[in-house]
């Protein structure tokens, strides 16, 4: 679940939700009151509406009133007022993803409410902190404070802030991976949002039903929920949940292998949060994007995202999300080739996940010594109003339990650090192997290529141009022997020689231009395939080419390369796929060159590809791309034809 947002139902739980119109309607007039000679008070509670109101349409705005509602209130010193400013800023940067500036917010509104005995402001405060808890994934203290809250509510009898509630405590169930419950609960808030047309409350809701889904494997449900909540979330104008929508589509669609419509999605959830502001979800955004550009082969663009990013992540002091940064990384750059910065950031990736191991440990570490001191200094009062010897024997024996159990802790912290750093040295090393066999690999095609080309021109030169030299050499030797003897010159005899010799010139010509055509050399990759189509018999073949782009050559490997590969496939056609037409299509823009060549042959099962063989010279194909980064995918079924698709970036 890391790659999938889990959205927090805290903006709708003490105020009725809104359709876009309505809001829209209520901010007009809102803005329309602003604009009367009012008291101080009544503009410091409308500002607080505003920034309340704006929270679903725009965080800037939300952010804006909210600050001119608690300055007010802090010169008025109205402590109601000041709880609930606190308050609604707290709601604001939790929708931002600044999440300990709105736990601070919520907790100094609680200290007021606290004092003034606002039991409903209170309640109201709770649900919002357990929503910060979750957050944090401190979910012991997050469903403490939803219970809490959810005790207020219902001796209240607040059904629209118990369904909130229980979606809610769904998706901290969700977290601990009780499905059941999560789904029980989520059910529970649906039926109410549906029956009192609460859309913004329905949206998280169908959003964290599709998460839980997720977990469960169902990918079909999770993507009609998620869907569902694109229609809900649109119709209410609640972004947050659009973009969270958006997003978990792209992860499902990353996991399933559609790496482009993942993308789309991802972009489309990317636009909202980069328009909204809401860095941390945005940056979140870019590490689920770069996955999928890393698995299309495109380094580059994945190596750029994962760097902004990283920037954000490092400035927040993310170390989980650092960790997924550093991992995706190394993929990006070994994928280029750079080893250096595969090396590097596989250290930061190690390091990362040693301290935060390391934190875990301090932080358990530290719960366990306040529960021994608290429970050290109950014992000493107890044992100064009983004075007595079994008291002493019983307190000494609690200090070393807990002694041992802390020592035991920090015992098993230490070997779980140890184990973890040999799993990822074992990984470091796996992946480095991993790499040099690909590399190998690689090297080893080309060199069988090679090999292969060398072979060839030896026969085409031994069969074609060596037999008929032999030919024309005995003419010559025949009609020496016959001047030697003072014989006349047999003229049919020379003509035949020359003939030969004509032929073999011309022989030599057809294997030099299939070696390097002069079309190639002289004027380009456009100019060489028209010269190779145009020697295709139309009645064999009917070929048609498309360019795009291409006004400017390419460098001169690629273009051999794009040539032979369409000497290959054009041969291929020719000899197996019974088609009648082919289609060339080639197009060059910033990203590289697309090459595509489809027929309508009888085509081929591609799971039969045997890519350890020669067989239809697809290995060859493949051996020459690889040298320049570039890839290829074939379609074809058997009765369908074939399409093969290159890019060389």
């Amino acid at each position: 679940m890391n790659r999938f947002s889990l959205l927090i139902l805290l903006l709708f739980c003490c105020k009725p939700g809104y359709n876009q119109t309505a809001l829209e309607r209520q901010i007009d007039s809102l803005k329309n009151e602003l604009r009367k000679e009012l008291p101080d008070l009544e503009k410091a509670k409308i500002y607080g509406d505003l920034s309340w109101y704006y929270n679903t349409v725009s965080v800037d705005s939300a952010y804006h009133y909210g600050t001119q509602a608690l300055e007010m209130a802090r010169q008025l010193q109205d402590r109601k007022l000041i709880a609930q400013s606190l308050s609604d800023m707290g709601a604001i940067y939790f929708v931002k993803g600044e999440i300990d500036q709105a736990l601070a917010h919520y907790e100094e509104s609680r200290e007021v409410r606290e004092a003034d005995g606002d039991l409903e402001g209170i309640a109201s405060l709770d649900f919002k902190i357990g929503a910060v808890y979750y957050r944090k994934m401190d979910l012991e203290k997050s469903m403490k404070y939803y219970l809490e809250s959810l005790q207020y509510y219902e001796q209240a009898k607040n059904e629209s802030v118990i369904a909130n509630l229980h979606s809610n405590i769904a998706v901290v169930y969700t977290a601990l991976r009780n499905y059941p419950k999560a789904l029980d609960f989520l059910k529970k808030g649906e039926a109410y949002f549906e029956a009192n047309n609460m859309d913004a409350q329905l949206a998280n809701n169908t959003l964290a039903t599709g998460n839980v889904l997720v977990s469960l494997q169902d990918t079909t449900g999770a993507i009609d929920y998620y869907k569902k909540t694109l229609e809900i979330a649109g119709r209410s104008g609640h972004f947050i949940a659009e973009a969270a929508a958006y997003n978990n589509l792209g992860s499902i669609y990353t996991e399933l292998g559609d790496h482009r419509l993942a993308i789309s999605y991802v972009k489309k959830a990317l636009e909202i949060r980069n328009r909204e502001k809401l860095e941390s979800d945005a940056a979140s955004a870019n590490i689920t994007l770069a996955i999928n550009h890393t698995r299309l082969g495109d380094y580059h663009q994945a190596k750029t995202l994962l760097l902004h990013s990283l920037a954000h992540f490092e400035k927040t002091g993310f170390s989980e999300k650092l960790g997924t940064v550093y991992f995706q990384l190394i993929a990006a750059y070994a994928g280029l080739s750079k080893m250096d910065s595969v090396f590097h950031y596989m250290n930061l990736f190690v390091q990362n996940a040693s301290n935060v191991l390391d934190e875990k440990v301090i932080e358990v570490s530290n719960e366990l010594e306040t529960k021994y001191q608290t429970e050290k200094k109950e014992q000493q009062i107890e044992l100064l109003n009983q004075e007595t010897a079994m008291q002493q024997l019983q307190l000494r024996n609690r200090n070393l339990l807990l002694l041992a159990a802390l020592i035991l802790l920090l015992a098993g912290g230490f070997a779980a650090y140890m184990i973890f750093k040999q799993r990822r040295l074992k990984a470091a090393a796996r992946l480095q192997q991993e790499i040099n066999r690909q590399q190998e690999q690689a090297t080893r095609a080309v060199l069988d290529a090679e090999e292969n080309e060398r072979r060839r021109i030896a026969g085409d030169l031994h069969d074609g141009v060596g037999q008929i030299l032999s030919a024309a050499l005995l003419n010559l030797k025949f009609m020496n022997k016959g001047l030697k003897e003072g014989k006349p010159v047999d003229t049919a005899i020379v003509d035949d020689a020359i003939h030969l010799v004509e032929n073999s010139y011309d022989e030599m010509r057809s294997i030099s231009h299939q070696m390097m055509p002069n079309a190639l050399v002289k004027s380009g990759l456009v100019s060489a395939v028209r010269e190779f189509v145009n020697q295709i018999d139309s009645r064999v073949l009917n070929i048609s080419l498309s360019v795009s782009g291409l006004d400017d050559r390419l460098d001169g490997q690629t273009e051999t390369v794009l040539y032979r590969v369409i000497q290959e496939s054009v041969n291929n056609v020719i000899k197996h796929s019974q088609a009648s037409h082919l289609s060339i299509q080639l197009a060059n823009d910033a990203e590289g060159t697309t090459l595509a060549i489809e027929d309508n042959g009888i085509g081929f099962d591609t799971a039969a590809i045997d890519w350890n063989s020669s067989g239809l010279g697809l290995q060859n194909m493949r051996s020459r791309l690889e040298i320049l980064k570039g890839v290829m995918e074939i379609d074809s079924h058997p009765g369908r034809g074939t399409l093969i698709t290159i890019f060389v970036p």
